[in-house]
């Protein structure tokens, strides 16, 4: 199993834009209830990060919550145990790559900046993650993950770059758990996500950056405590003959990446945000699709916007 994607359409030094192998990896089935994988593979959590093209998701851009808090499109190296069973249980357990806290650059997606290319991945410290997912009936799912691992590296970022934070015998560790549901019947698909992270050690590592921003006049950021975010949304399918179809959708998401901060820290209000997004969907065929949508956000209103987006996959 293998994915090449060029980003943005263009991949050069002077252009936002990038090639990348998104999943490459090798899988043995012993039955199809019991496989085993190895290699670059996409994270078993939430809705969009395993099926994250534009035709699978409604809206023209990802939610926030699978974006700042579950850092869509997320993989990771490793090996995995997975499979389902007759009675509809599905499982999906592995040891991977993780996280790295030292280089964090963005508060505004907590785990998407602190996140390891492959190549570039410090592997001193493991992951292990887990999942879960029950097909009650057809069209009813629910499930979980929870995926966790040392950041800390044995302080690898300063032994390869003595400029930065020196971090020796301080380690942090991340954990990340979500539940999600989903029921798609008759027409309705109505989906439900609630998902929490949170960084151990969080007050000494923020001290070595609070005191290296203070010595070298930088303004690195803190790593948060906690962060959480939630959403529910619903839509509707219209068949307007064939295979043409027409999905009204409304969403609601709530999500904070600074829910909390060591050392009487102050989080930044734009980093918080609850968002109201509507609009639709319209296929002419199951793999195009044409989107149009309005999002409020009601507590940094100068992110409102209206987007209109032309999908495909192929």
């Amino acid at each position: 199993m293998s994915e090449v994607e060029f980003e943005h359409a263009v991949t050069s030094s002077s252009d936002k834009g990038e090639a990348e192998i998104e999943q490459a990896y090798l899988n043995y089935a012993f039955t199809p209830q019991i496989n085993v994988k190895a290699g670059l593979f996409l994270m078993p959590f939430g809705f969009i990060n395993r099926n994250h093209e534009p035709p699978a998701f409604y809206g023209v851009e990802r939610n926030e919550v699978e974006r700042r808090i579950i850092p869509s499109t997320w993989r990771e190296g490793g090996v995995s145990v997975w499979g389902s069973t007759p009675f509809g249980l599905a499982y999906d357990f592995g040891v991977t790559t993780g996280f790295d806290f030292a280089k964090l650059d963005d508060p505004a997606a907590p785990l998407l900046g602190t996140h390891q290319e492959l190549q570039l991945a410090h592997a001193a410290n493991l992951s292990v993650y887990g999942s879960l997912e029950y097909t009650a009936a057809p069209g009813i799912l629910i499930g979980g993950a929870v995926f966790t691992g040392k950041t800390g590296h044995s302080n690898a970022d300063f032994k390869a770059d003595p400029t930065g934070p020196d971090f020796k015998g301080i380690g942090g560790r991340v954990t990340l758990w979500d539940v999600h549901a989903r029921v798609q019947r008759s027409g309705f698909d109505v989906e439900a996500l609630y998902t929490r992270g949170s960084f151990a050690n969080s007050a000494a590592i923020d001290q070595v950056i609070s005191n290296y921003n203070a010595a070298n006049g930088t303004d690195r950021p803190v790593l948060p405590s906690s962060f959480y975010g939630w959403l529910v949304q619903g839509a509707y399918t219209f068949g307007l003959g064939g295979d043409v179809t027409l999905s009204p959708f409304v969403r609601y998401e709530r999500y904070n990446t600074q829910a909390r901060l060591p050392l009487g820290l102050t989080a930044d209000p734009e980093n918080r945000d609850r968002v109201l997004t509507t609009g639709f969907s319209f296929k002419p065929i199951s793999d195009v699709v044409v989107k149009l949508d309005y999002q409020k956000y009601i507590e940094n209103s100068a992110n409102d916007r209206v987007n209109v987006g032309l999908g495909y996959q192929f």
